[in-house]
């Protein structure tokens, strides 16, 4: 094995992330390190020398990789927010067009809201529209700040902000659940695809805070 088919794999080894970011991430290494080499071996040096010097201007792989770790953990960030951005706000409109088609407006069950029920709707409302909001937010100022700080330091920024977005939708969520529950535990069976949907948010909101979480462990390690 040569030494940079040596370095790549142990590079490859100790990333983890998305399989096409890493893909990208040790080719573009790959061919710096053929281009490094190559540039030696027009000096004079033979192959095998010529790669062991290329290998040791790149770096040490345990630094490289830490590196590379936090650009990958920052394009799973960005993919993260985009999700926040359109998934969300589809969800939500999904479930509230198969509420009118399969249920119809909630006067039908007879039955007044309280005061304090209706405070409970007026906050759901707003909190569900914050994720988005914090996403266009982060995605926008990750483009600002990506100027100015690395990888890793961005990545600090955007972990924060999935995990503040993917919070907030989790909190709407159970607000209304809960809320709706005390009410009338009637209304928690809408109709079956509004049920489905509704497993679905909930799925879709744990599996949000995931990616923050995991980025953080991969990062420590």
């Amino acid at each position: 094995m040569s030494a940079i088919d040596g370095y790549i794999g142990d590079l490859d080894a100790r990333l983890r992330g998305s399989a096409a970011a890493k893909t990208d991430l040790l080719t573009e290494a790959r061919d710096g390190l053929v281009d490094a080499a190559e540039a030696y071996r027009e000096g004079g040096v033979d192959e095998a020398e010529a790669e062991r010097r290329a290998v040791a201007d790149f770096g040490p792989v345990a630094v490289i990789a830490r590196d590379y770790q936090a650009e990958l953990a920052l394009r799973g960030d960005i993919g993260t927010l985009w999700k926040v951005i359109v998934g969300i706000p589809l969800i939500h409109v999904s479930w509230e067009l198969a509420r009118i088609w399969t249920y119809g407006d909630w006067s039908r069950s007879g039955k007044s809201n309280p005061e304090w029920y209706m405070s409970v709707i007026e906050l759901f409302g707003v909190l569900v529209i914050v994720p988005p909001l914090i996403g266009v937010v982060a995605l926008f100022g990750a483009r600002r700040l990506g100027r100015r700080l690395d990888s890793v330091r961005l990545g600090l920024v955007t972990r924060w902000t999935v995990g503040a977005a993917a919070s907030t939708n989790l909190l709407a969520l159970l607000l209304l659940t809960v809320g709706t529950a005390a009410l009338d535990p009637s209304r928690m069976n809408v109709s079956l695809a509004c049920n489905v949907l509704a497993a679905g948010w909930a799925a879709f909101s744990l599996w949000l805070l995931a990616p923050a979480f995991r980025s953080r462990r991969l990062l420590a390690a």
